[in-house]
């Protein structure tokens, strides 16, 4: 779909952190994982794609989700994701007809009517809404994704969001030493 086509305020964008060395491909694989086990419909990427998943949430709106790692060494990763929603076929061609008969109705009329216009002007609204509340759900999806993926969101710069505390395992003392003579 073309640029021209896609929402005004159509960008959401996130940022994650990881000291374990988990990138991209990390997310992208806990995303596929999910959209799998919610039913999603989407495409993926065929390499000359500007986005790495396409998402398929409603007859009016679509979403692509792109990713990019930055490398800072030592396995630390920041991964950043965007979301733009993106107009559908249906959503195009029935804007056109329906702007189209309101143009042609304004020039056979001598008058303004607002009769004609304000049901479309909800209708746009109704589709903004509509894109609004698709992009918060996949917004979601990959905030869940990441968790699963070990990632951890940083919401403002150099400020990492607490994550869930690991859960506390219990290890012999001579356990993590291999060579120890005195293995449980």
């Amino acid at each position: 779909m073309p640029a021209g086509f896609e929402s005004a305020e159509n960008t959401r964008r996130f940022i994650y952190w990881s000291e374990e060395g988990r990138d991209r491909h990390d997310l992208l694989g806990a995303i596929f994982q999910l959209l799998e086990e919610e039913g999603w419909r989407y495409s993926t990427d065929s390499g000359w794609n500007e986005w790495d998943i396409q998402i398929y949430g409603n007859f009016w709106w679509s979403v692509a989700l792109h990713t990019v790692t930055e490398y800072h060494g030592a396995g630390k990763c920041l991964t950043r994701v965007r979301l733009r929603d993106r107009l559908v076929t249906t959503t195009v061609i029935f804007n056109l007809i329906a702007l189209a008969l309101l143009v042609y109705r304004q020039l056979n009329i001598s008058h303004l009517d607002l009769w004609s216009i304000i049901p479309y002007g909800l209708f746009v609204l109704f589709l903004a809404t509509r894109a609004r509340a698709l992009k918060s759900r996949v917004a979601e999806v990959v905030d869940l994704a990441a968790l699963r993926a070990g990632l951890q969101r940083v919401l403002r710069k150099s400020k990492i969001a607490a994550s869930a505390p690991a859960p506390h395992v219990r290890l012999a003392v001579n356990a993590i030493d291999p060579a120890s003579p005195r293995l449980p």
